[in-house]
């Protein structure tokens, strides 16, 4: 993969800063990194804590040319590269939590987001942004995330350059990007989900009470999870999971 960088100081976000530069043509492998976000977003539209200079808020384009069902695997196969970038700096096991978060001593250290736009008619991805957000610097967190959220520096107890970070993410990236089309990365998301074997919690909203219990029991090969309710066997392809730890 040929990356094209670009740096910025700030950015609202930078999901919506190579949203524009896709529209515009730009070529797959363009990635924007930014000092800081102003609006940073992760999934279901919730904010992400974003603090100047301590983290990697990177976006990338990529140009996939697959069916619209299969666009999980993008998150899929992202994470299963940024484990291991971490894992390679830190010399801690990263977990993936499915779909879409990286954890460190079970504390979430990373979020990714992918945002796609397609063609309604061919029912084929256009492109696909590639948003990942880790936290990297020692931090202090906020009170309300101080006991989930963690960082590189803070788990493995020395400072994380960045920008080591960051080239070790698209070194895996450009390992991992061709098994997309195979879907070869996903043994080793099984095998580094955090969440598989264990009593989850669905968030959903149309249920009462907005939530159900659940065991997860795989991840498919279009990378859905498996879930075990009430006996039956389900499967999530998007939605959001959680899980208590002891």
């Amino acid at each position: 993969m040929d990356w094209q960088k670009i740096v910025l100081s700030e950015t609202d976000s930078t999901n919506r800063y190579v949203k524009e530069l896709a529209a515009a043509g730009a070529p797959e492998g363009t990635v924007v990194i930014a000092n800081k976000q102003s609006a940073g977003r992760g999934r279901l539209g919730r904010s992400f804590f974003s603090p100047e200079e301590k983290g990697i808020y990177m976006s990338i384009l990529l140009r996939p040319d697959i069916e619209l069902s299969k666009a999980v695997l993008i998150t899929s196969m992202a994470a299963v590269a940024v484990a291991r970038a971490i894992e390679r700096i830190s010399g801690i096991t990263a977990q993936i939590k499915w779909v879409n978060d990286i954890f460190l001593n079970k504390k979430k250290v990373c979020g990714i987001l992918t945002e796609a736009d397609f063609d309604a008619e061919w029912q084929a991805l256009e492109y696909a942004v590639l948003g990942i957000g880790v936290n990297v610097g020692a931090m202090d967190f906020p009170e309300e995330l101080k006991d989930i959220a963690t960082s590189v520096s803070n788990e493995c107890g020395f400072s994380v350059e960045k920008e080591r970070l960051i080239d070790e993410i698209l070194k895996e990236l450009e390992q991992w990007y061709p098994t997309l089309w195979d879907g070869s990365f996903l043994a080793e998301s099984r095998s580094r989900s955090i969440l598989l074997g264990k009593e989850i919690t669905v968030i959903d909203e149309t249920v009462p009470g907005g939530s159900y219990p659940a065991k997860a029991v795989d991840i498919n090969e279009l990378g859905n999870l498996i879930i075990e309710r009430d006996g039956t066997m389900q499967v999530l392809n998007s939605g959001e999971v959680s899980i208590r730890f002891e």
